[in-house]
């Protein structure tokens, strides 16, 4: 039966975990795709840091022959990677045999989704994961008929939206602005105005559509 499953991974397990050195607020989204040897995670989406920039510190990362920004949408910006050798994550998820629903990364780290034809493939991406020195952490595991393979929100959202919530501004008479909620968190107001946006696209797609 296929299988889904959502895995907590560290910065280190894609090469595109260096921009947050460089660029703490930034938050990565590879796109949905199935890896194979001649199309590996090629494109991914950027908030939260200007496209050129992020181009600019990724220029030179070992692993990575050339990133190129294709386009900008709504302060997204979209980049086509073009990778020298396979970082552990895209290992993992060839050796294993499994699909990559979602993969988000931030300064906190990566939660990647994925899915296979049977539980065993799910298994064979932790080994892969656990033998790359990635130290995987399994936060979800269910059938794909239990809730279909729409993505969850990431540790950072679900953090960002609960204390939102917590503080009141959500609500009718909100005294509370989207400052005071990233001082909490020691984050810009960018990177939680992002955080949130995601969030609720997230719960968009999963509870709605």
């Amino acid at each position: 039966m296929a299988t889904v499953a959502e895995f907590r991974l560290p910065i280190e397990a894609f090469v595109l975990g260096r921009l947050f050195e460089h660029y703490p607020d930034a938050v990565v989204e590879i796109e949905r795709v199935v890896p194979t040897a001649d199309t590996v995670l090629p494109y991914v989406w950027l908030d939260g840091v200007d496209g050129d920039d992020a181009a600019a510190a990724l220029d030179g990362t070992p692993g990575l022959q050339s990133v190129e920004v294709i386009d900008t949408v709504n302060g997204s910006s979209l980049l086509r990677c073009n990778y020298a050798s396979e970082d552990g994550g895209v290992r993992a998820i060839t050796a294993a045999d499994v699909t990559l629903l979602s993969a988000v990364g931030d300064a906190d780290g990566w939660t990647v989704q994925v899915r296979g034809d049977l539980p065993a493939d799910v298994s064979a991406f932790h080994r892969a994961c656990t033998d790359a020195d990635l130290d995987p952490a399994l936060v979800e595991l269910h059938d794909l008929t239990e809730t279909g393979s729409a993505p969850s929100l990431t540790e950072s959202q679900r953090e960002a939206l609960v204390l939102a919530d917590e503080m009141g501004y959500f609500d009718d008479d909100r005294r509370v602005t989207l400052d005071d909620i990233a001082d909490e968190l020691g984050i810009s107001r960018q990177a939680l105005s992002n955080r949130l946006r995601r969030g609720h696209r997230t719960l968009i797609r999963r509870d709605v559509h």
